[in-house]
């Protein structure tokens, strides 16, 4: 039995180690945005109604949240003055 087992375990440990397979080139895919160092995570509190609310309408218009509060801040920015951007 315990051979079995670190037969396992060692299949396991090869599969981690495996290196990715590269079938397409590293350019065909846009950084997911928590890749990519121009974005940032943001929290903050939102009502439950609120959140419902937004979450069903952007559903609808297959939009992502994070766009809908970039959008936004850029707007409130913009008509507040904008610092460093």
């Amino acid at each position: 039995m315990a051979k079995r087992s670190n037969d396992i375990a060692g299949s396991r440990a090869s599969y981690r180690s495996a290196k990715p397979r590269k079938d397409k080139p590293e350019d065909s895919r846009p950084l997911a945005k928590s890749s990519d160092p121009a974005y940032m995570k943001f929290t903050t509190y939102i009502r439950k109604s609120t959140h419902l609310g937004v979450k069903t309408r952007l559903v609808s218009k297959e939009k992502e949240l994070s766009d809908l509060v970039e959008e936004l801040l850029s707007t409130w920015l913009k008509q507040n003055g904008s610092i460093g951007t």
